[in-house]
Protein backbone atom coordinates (compact mmCIF):
# COMPACT_ATOMS: atom_id res chain seq x y z
CA UNK A 1 0.00 0.00 0.00
CA UNK A 2 2.77 2.28 1.13
CA UNK A 3 4.46 1.24 -2.25
CA UNK A 4 1.49 1.99 -4.42
CA UNK A 5 1.25 5.12 -2.43
CA UNK A 6 4.70 5.82 -3.33
CA UNK A 7 4.75 5.06 -6.60
CA UNK A 8 1.43 7.28 -7.18
CA UNK A 9 3.32 10.11 -5.42
CA UNK A 10 6.36 9.50 -8.07
CA UNK A 11 3.59 9.68 -10.70
CA UNK A 12 1.60 12.69 -9.45
CA UNK A 13 5.04 14.73 -9.72
CA UNK A 14 5.64 14.68 -13.53
CA UNK A 15 1.91 15.38 -14.21
CA UNK A 16 1.90 18.25 -11.75
CA UNK A 17 4.96 19.68 -14.03
CA UNK A 18 3.45 18.95 -17.12
CA UNK A 19 0.05 21.17 -15.93
CA UNK A 20 2.73 23.98 -14.59
CA UNK A 21 3.95 24.18 -18.18
CA UNK A 22 0.59 24.30 -19.44
CA UNK A 23 -0.21 26.48 -17.44
CA UNK A 24 2.90 28.64 -17.79
CA UNK A 25 2.45 28.20 -21.62
CA UNK A 26 -0.93 29.25 -21.80
CA UNK A 27 -0.17 32.32 -19.84
CA UNK A 28 2.27 33.22 -22.45
CA UNK A 29 0.03 32.26 -25.17
CA UNK A 30 -2.26 35.02 -23.85
CA UNK A 31 0.60 37.86 -23.39
CA UNK A 32 1.47 36.69 -26.83
CA UNK A 33 -2.15 37.38 -28.31
CA UNK A 34 -2.97 40.35 -25.67
CA UNK A 35 0.52 41.70 -27.27
CA UNK A 36 -0.94 41.06 -31.13
CA UNK A 37 -4.19 42.28 -30.23
CA UNK A 38 -2.41 45.89 -29.04
CA UNK A 39 -0.15 45.84 -32.39
CA UNK A 40 -3.52 45.71 -34.34
CA UNK A 41 -5.62 48.04 -32.33
CA UNK A 42 -2.38 50.11 -32.60
CA UNK A 43 -2.04 49.92 -36.36
CA UNK A 44 -6.15 50.21 -37.28
CA UNK A 45 -6.19 53.34 -34.79
CA UNK A 46 -3.24 54.43 -37.29
CA UNK A 47 -5.31 53.57 -40.45
CA UNK A 48 -8.36 55.67 -38.57
CA UNK A 49 -5.83 58.59 -37.50
CA UNK A 50 -4.36 58.49 -41.61
CA UNK A 51 -8.06 57.86 -43.21
CA UNK A 52 -9.27 61.09 -40.83
CA UNK A 53 -6.42 62.98 -42.28
CA UNK A 54 -6.91 62.81 -45.90
CA UNK A 55 -10.40 62.36 -46.77
CA UNK A 56 -11.31 61.46 -50.30
CA UNK A 57 -14.83 63.40 -51.87
CA UNK A 58 -15.71 63.10 -54.88
CA UNK A 59 -16.88 65.90 -56.91
CA UNK A 60 -18.55 65.87 -60.47
CA UNK A 61 -18.41 68.65 -62.90
CA UNK A 62 -19.78 69.06 -66.19
CA UNK A 63 -16.86 69.39 -68.06
CA UNK A 64 -19.07 68.81 -71.66
CA UNK A 65 -20.03 72.16 -70.87
CA UNK A 66 -16.89 74.05 -70.88
CA UNK A 67 -16.30 73.79 -74.75
CA UNK A 68 -19.82 75.45 -75.35
CA UNK A 69 -18.87 77.92 -72.85
CA UNK A 70 -16.13 79.18 -75.04
CA UNK A 71 -17.55 78.55 -78.13
CA UNK A 72 -20.77 80.67 -76.72
CA UNK A 73 -17.78 83.40 -75.35
CA UNK A 74 -15.87 83.88 -78.67
CA UNK A 75 -18.62 84.19 -80.73
CA UNK A 76 -20.20 86.87 -78.25
CA UNK A 77 -16.80 88.31 -78.42
CA UNK A 78 -16.86 88.81 -82.34
CA UNK A 79 -20.54 89.58 -82.34
CA UNK A 80 -19.78 92.75 -80.16
CA UNK A 81 -17.26 93.75 -81.65
CA UNK A 82 -18.93 93.94 -84.96
CA UNK A 83 -22.10 95.91 -83.64
CA UNK A 84 -19.85 98.54 -81.97
CA UNK A 85 -17.64 98.85 -84.82
CA UNK A 86 -20.81 99.25 -86.69
CA UNK A 87 -22.26 101.77 -84.04
CA UNK A 88 -19.34 103.91 -83.74
CA UNK A 89 -18.98 103.71 -87.85
CA UNK A 90 -15.60 103.04 -88.21
CA UNK A 91 -13.43 102.24 -91.34
CA UNK A 92 -12.68 98.46 -91.70
CA UNK A 93 -11.06 98.94 -95.19
CA UNK A 94 -12.09 98.05 -98.88
CA UNK A 95 -12.68 94.26 -98.39
CA UNK A 96 -16.35 92.70 -98.83
CA UNK A 97 -15.24 90.22 -95.79
CA UNK A 98 -12.84 92.38 -93.54
CA UNK A 99 -10.57 90.53 -91.63
CA UNK A 100 -11.82 89.73 -88.25
CA UNK A 101 -8.89 91.59 -86.60
CA UNK A 102 -9.45 94.78 -88.92
CA UNK A 103 -13.01 95.10 -87.08
CA UNK A 104 -11.72 95.34 -83.82
CA UNK A 105 -8.83 97.57 -83.97
CA UNK A 106 -10.50 100.28 -82.78
CA UNK A 107 -11.73 101.32 -79.31
CA UNK A 108 -13.76 100.48 -77.74
CA UNK A 109 -14.32 96.91 -79.73
CA UNK A 110 -10.37 96.38 -79.55
CA UNK A 111 -10.76 96.46 -75.84
CA UNK A 112 -13.57 94.09 -75.86
CA UNK A 113 -11.79 92.03 -78.77
CA UNK A 114 -8.75 91.47 -76.55
CA UNK A 115 -10.93 90.93 -73.23
CA UNK A 116 -13.13 88.21 -74.57
CA UNK A 117 -10.58 86.76 -76.68
CA UNK A 118 -7.97 86.43 -73.68
CA UNK A 119 -10.59 84.63 -71.57
CA UNK A 120 -11.38 82.46 -74.69
CA UNK A 121 -7.90 81.39 -74.88
CA UNK A 122 -8.08 79.90 -71.21
CA UNK A 123 -11.14 78.13 -71.74
CA UNK A 124 -9.55 76.54 -74.42
CA UNK A 125 -6.31 75.70 -72.12
CA UNK A 126 -8.83 73.66 -69.95
CA UNK A 127 -10.65 72.40 -73.07
CA UNK A 128 -6.96 70.72 -73.99
CA UNK A 129 -6.32 70.18 -70.32
CA UNK A 130 -9.42 67.91 -70.01
CA UNK A 131 -9.13 66.39 -73.24
CA UNK A 132 -5.93 64.69 -72.72
CA UNK A 133 -7.27 62.87 -69.51
CA UNK A 134 -9.99 61.60 -70.99
CA UNK A 135 -8.14 60.37 -73.90
CA UNK A 136 -5.40 58.61 -71.35
CA UNK A 137 -8.01 57.25 -69.55
CA UNK A 138 -10.13 55.89 -72.91
CA UNK A 139 -6.35 54.51 -73.93
CA UNK A 140 -5.60 52.72 -70.82
CA UNK A 141 -9.44 51.04 -71.45
CA UNK A 142 -9.41 50.17 -74.81
CA UNK A 143 -5.66 49.16 -75.69
CA UNK A 144 -2.96 47.35 -73.47
CA UNK A 145 0.04 48.83 -75.72
CA UNK A 146 1.39 52.57 -75.47
CA UNK A 147 -0.56 53.22 -79.13
CA UNK A 148 -1.69 56.44 -79.36
CA UNK A 149 0.01 58.04 -75.95
CA UNK A 150 2.94 60.07 -77.44
CA UNK A 151 0.31 61.29 -79.86
CA UNK A 152 -2.30 62.53 -77.10
CA UNK A 153 0.87 64.26 -75.32
CA UNK A 154 2.47 66.08 -78.23
CA UNK A 155 -1.32 67.08 -78.79
CA UNK A 156 -1.50 68.25 -74.77
CA UNK A 157 1.86 70.28 -75.70
CA UNK A 158 0.90 71.61 -78.85
CA UNK A 159 -2.05 72.89 -77.39
CA UNK A 160 -1.08 74.52 -74.55
CA UNK A 161 1.67 76.50 -76.98
CA UNK A 162 -0.98 77.61 -79.45
CA UNK A 163 -3.93 78.69 -76.83
CA UNK A 164 -1.99 81.92 -75.35
CA UNK A 165 -1.13 83.44 -78.59
CA UNK A 166 -5.10 83.91 -79.22
CA UNK A 167 -5.47 86.15 -76.47
CA UNK A 168 -1.71 87.65 -77.57
CA UNK A 169 -3.12 88.61 -81.17
CA UNK A 170 -5.71 90.02 -80.21
CA UNK A 171 -4.11 92.21 -77.79
CA UNK A 172 -1.78 93.66 -80.02
CA UNK A 173 -4.17 94.98 -82.78
CA UNK A 174 -3.35 95.47 -86.64
CA UNK A 175 -3.53 99.33 -86.07
CA UNK A 176 -0.81 99.55 -83.42
CA UNK A 177 1.17 97.09 -83.15
CA UNK A 178 0.32 95.08 -86.65
CA UNK A 179 3.78 93.09 -87.24
CA UNK A 180 3.61 91.37 -83.78
CA UNK A 181 0.08 90.66 -84.67
CA UNK A 182 1.05 88.90 -87.24
CA UNK A 183 3.65 86.90 -85.26
CA UNK A 184 1.17 85.94 -82.83
CA UNK A 185 -1.15 84.54 -85.59
CA UNK A 186 1.58 82.49 -87.26
CA UNK A 187 2.07 81.16 -83.88
CA UNK A 188 -1.22 80.78 -83.48
CA UNK A 189 -2.63 78.80 -86.27
CA UNK A 190 0.55 76.27 -87.10
CA UNK A 191 -0.19 74.79 -83.95
CA UNK A 192 -3.31 74.48 -83.80
CA UNK A 193 -2.97 72.89 -87.28
CA UNK A 194 -1.22 69.88 -85.83
CA UNK A 195 -2.85 69.77 -82.67
CA UNK A 196 -6.46 68.99 -84.99
CA UNK A 197 -4.61 66.20 -86.36
CA UNK A 198 -2.86 64.48 -83.58
CA UNK A 199 -6.33 64.42 -81.80
CA UNK A 200 -8.11 63.04 -85.19
CA UNK A 201 -5.44 60.13 -85.13
CA UNK A 202 -5.79 59.20 -81.85
CA UNK A 203 -9.55 59.12 -82.35
CA UNK A 204 -9.29 57.05 -85.23
CA UNK A 205 -6.92 54.62 -83.01
CA UNK A 206 -9.61 54.56 -80.22
CA UNK A 207 -12.25 53.55 -83.12
CA UNK A 208 -10.32 50.78 -84.03
CA UNK A 209 -9.56 49.60 -80.55
CA UNK A 210 -13.56 49.81 -79.96
CA UNK A 211 -14.48 48.11 -82.91
CA UNK A 212 -11.97 45.34 -82.40
CA UNK A 213 -13.05 45.08 -79.00
CA UNK A 214 -16.90 44.56 -80.42
CA UNK A 215 -15.99 42.11 -82.86
CA UNK A 216 -14.56 40.14 -80.67
CA UNK A 217 -17.29 39.70 -78.37
CA UNK A 218 -15.87 41.75 -75.47
CA UNK A 219 -17.86 41.91 -72.08
CA UNK A 220 -20.75 44.66 -71.75
CA UNK A 221 -18.44 46.15 -69.38
CA UNK A 222 -15.62 46.91 -72.42
CA UNK A 223 -17.82 47.93 -74.20
CA UNK A 224 -19.40 50.63 -72.07
CA UNK A 225 -16.09 51.61 -71.42
CA UNK A 226 -15.66 52.10 -75.14
CA UNK A 227 -18.41 54.28 -75.55
CA UNK A 228 -18.41 55.72 -72.39
CA UNK A 229 -17.70 59.69 -73.17
CA UNK A 230 -18.95 59.88 -76.57
CA UNK A 231 -22.95 59.97 -77.91
CA UNK A 232 -20.82 58.19 -81.03
CA UNK A 233 -17.17 57.95 -81.52
CA UNK A 234 -17.98 57.00 -84.94
CA UNK A 235 -19.84 59.72 -86.17
CA UNK A 236 -17.35 62.35 -84.02
CA UNK A 237 -14.39 61.12 -86.01
CA UNK A 238 -16.05 61.57 -89.18
CA UNK A 239 -17.07 65.10 -88.48
CA UNK A 240 -12.95 65.64 -87.17
CA UNK A 241 -12.09 64.84 -90.45
CA UNK A 242 -13.94 67.14 -92.42
CA UNK A 243 -12.82 69.39 -90.06
CA UNK A 244 -9.39 69.13 -89.87
CA UNK A 245 -9.44 68.92 -93.92
CA UNK A 246 -11.03 72.35 -94.47
CA UNK A 247 -9.19 74.00 -91.63
CA UNK A 248 -5.74 72.84 -93.31
CA UNK A 249 -6.44 73.72 -96.74
CA UNK A 250 -8.06 76.91 -95.41
CA UNK A 251 -5.27 77.92 -92.94
CA UNK A 252 -2.65 77.01 -95.92
CA UNK A 253 -4.49 80.21 -98.12
CA UNK A 254 -4.68 82.65 -94.92
CA UNK A 255 -1.27 82.03 -93.91
CA UNK A 256 1.97 83.67 -95.80
CA UNK A 257 2.80 79.96 -96.17
CA UNK A 258 -0.38 80.03 -98.91
CA UNK A 259 -0.27 83.42 -100.59
CA UNK A 260 2.66 82.84 -103.00
CA UNK A 261 -0.16 80.19 -104.16
CA UNK A 262 -3.28 82.26 -104.21
CA UNK A 263 -1.26 85.45 -105.37
CA UNK A 264 0.16 82.36 -108.68
CA UNK A 265 -3.07 81.25 -109.36
CA UNK A 266 -4.85 84.72 -109.94
CA UNK A 267 -1.91 85.63 -112.08
CA UNK A 268 -2.58 82.64 -114.35
CA UNK A 269 -6.50 82.59 -114.04
CA UNK A 270 -7.23 86.19 -115.09
CA UNK A 271 -10.10 86.23 -112.81
CA UNK A 272 -8.72 89.44 -110.97
CA UNK A 273 -5.89 91.81 -112.25
CA UNK A 274 -2.60 90.27 -111.32
CA UNK A 275 -0.61 92.23 -108.60
CA UNK A 276 2.02 94.13 -109.36
CA UNK A 277 4.74 91.44 -108.27
CA UNK A 278 4.41 88.04 -108.98
CA UNK A 279 6.98 85.87 -106.81
CA UNK A 280 8.19 85.68 -103.57
CA UNK A 281 6.88 89.01 -102.72
CA UNK A 282 3.50 88.13 -101.54
CA UNK A 283 2.08 90.54 -100.68
CA UNK A 284 2.81 94.55 -101.61
CA UNK A 285 1.26 96.30 -98.88
CA UNK A 286 -0.48 94.95 -95.44
CA UNK A 287 -2.14 97.69 -94.54
CA UNK A 288 -3.24 99.38 -98.17
CA UNK A 289 -5.59 96.70 -99.01
CA UNK A 290 -6.08 98.29 -102.42
CA UNK A 291 -2.68 97.23 -103.88
CA UNK A 292 -3.46 93.72 -103.25
CA UNK A 293 -7.29 93.64 -103.03
CA UNK A 294 -7.85 90.06 -104.87
CA UNK A 295 -5.12 88.59 -102.43
CA UNK A 296 -6.68 89.94 -99.39
CA UNK A 297 -9.81 89.16 -100.25
CA UNK A 298 -9.11 85.66 -100.28
CA UNK A 299 -6.88 85.50 -97.21
CA UNK A 300 -9.90 87.10 -95.74
CA UNK A 301 -12.26 84.36 -96.82
CA UNK A 302 -10.03 82.13 -96.08
CA UNK A 303 -9.50 83.15 -92.30
CA UNK A 304 -13.20 83.29 -91.87
CA UNK A 305 -13.28 79.25 -92.78
CA UNK A 306 -10.27 79.04 -90.54
CA UNK A 307 -12.14 80.64 -87.30
CA UNK A 308 -15.30 78.13 -88.09
CA UNK A 309 -13.88 75.35 -88.35
CA UNK A 310 -11.98 75.76 -84.84
CA UNK A 311 -15.11 76.64 -84.09
CA UNK A 312 -16.87 73.34 -85.12
CA UNK A 313 -14.34 71.44 -83.87
CA UNK A 314 -13.69 72.27 -80.28
CA UNK A 315 -17.41 72.69 -79.84
CA UNK A 316 -17.68 68.89 -81.06
CA UNK A 317 -16.17 67.85 -77.93
CA UNK A 318 -19.74 68.69 -75.96
CA UNK A 319 -20.67 65.69 -77.68
CA UNK A 320 -17.33 64.21 -76.53
CA UNK A 321 -16.70 65.02 -72.86
CA UNK A 322 -18.47 63.37 -69.89
CA UNK A 323 -18.84 64.70 -66.97
CA UNK A 324 -15.58 64.97 -65.20
CA UNK A 325 -14.68 62.97 -61.61
CA UNK A 326 -11.92 64.19 -59.49
CA UNK A 327 -10.90 64.20 -55.67
CA UNK A 328 -10.92 66.45 -53.54
CA UNK A 329 -8.62 65.93 -50.76
CA UNK A 330 -8.52 67.36 -47.59
CA UNK A 331 -5.68 66.83 -44.90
Amino acid sequence: GIRHCNSSSHHETPLSKVAQHTQSSDMQNRAIAMTNTDDISSLSSRALSAAKLSVRTAVKFPSRYIPLIGLLLAITTISLSILLNYIYEHDVGVLPFPYISDIARDAPQAGVFAFGMTVTSCIIIWVVVINYGKIKNDISALSCSAEGKKRNRTALLVGLMAAPNLGLLASFDTRRCPDLHLLFVLLFFFPCVIYLFCVKSIYEHLLRRATCIQDKGGTREAEARARKSYISLRTSLWWKRVICNTFLVSVTVYLPVGMYFVVFWLDLSGIFPPPQQVGMSLVNDWVDYTRDLAVHTVRAIAQHVSVFCLYAFFGSMYYDFGDLEFFVIQD
